[in-house]
């Protein structure tokens, strides 16, 4: 993981693929969601670094489009087994089980602000009713602006325009400080939008042998 050290060497890293640079960094963007030990902030800086605000933004929403679908339909096709092997049970009993009611609202404020993790929702929300179509639209807007904020700031840093850094951060400290205000109360949303018990499905009836 050393390349992922500073955004030099992660640059350096993708410039040896030459004109495959920006295929490159689509695939480690789509990985980084499938893959926790690659750090997702530090690789879409390196995409406003390399292409600019623009044209990072474009590669990088790809990629982590890209990378949450796939997330999410391996999580539907092998379903819990699968999942528990890239996500801890505690965050799996913290988000599972939300009503289909409330669904779409919980995942949309927690792909919005920053801070929650992003991709492990992926793989949780796969175990959902959610249909594709759903999943796909709220990645879009939801995580988007994450993703088009870090890479002003990557972009901002490297081209050395600090009014943009600014501006980002700016924008970033503010979600930050949205949800610190409203943690509490965003968390007690989530819980009383889970089912309750008597609505969860009756565990299968194994009959003991005698």
């Amino acid at each position: 993981m050393e390349i992922f050290s500073t955004l030099d060497t992660l640059q350096s890293f993708l410039l040896q693929f030459g004109i495959w640079t920006p295929l490159a960094f689509f695939l480690l963007q789509l990985l980084q969601i499938i893959i926790a030990p690659i750090p997702g902030g530090t690789v879409g800086l390196v995409g406003g670094a390399l292409f600019g605000t623009i044209g990072g933004f474009l590669i990088s929403a790809a990629g982590t489009l890209a990378g949450s679908i796939i997330v999410f339909l391996l999580s539907k096709r092998f379903g819990r087994p699968f999942v528990i092997r890239f996500v801890s049970s505690e965050l799996i009993e913290k988000y599972d089980q939300i009503k289909e009611s409330k669904l779409n609202t919980v995942l949309f404020l927690i792909f919005l602000f920053p801070l929650f993790p992003d991709d492990m929702l992926c793989f949780i929300a796969g175990l959902s009713p959610m249909p594709v179509k759903t999943f796909i639209l709220i990645v879009m807007l939801a995580r988007t602006p994450s993703v088009f904020i870090n890479t002003m700031i990557g972009a901002g840093i490297m081209d050395d325009s600090p009014t943009q850094f600014m501006i980002a951060v700016t924008i970033y400290a503010v979600l930050i400080a949205v949800l610190y205000f409203n943690r509490k109360r965003l968390d007690a949303f989530i819980q009383h939008s889970k089912k309750r018990v008597a609505e969860l499905p009756a565990p299968p009836n194994i009959d003991k042998e005698p």
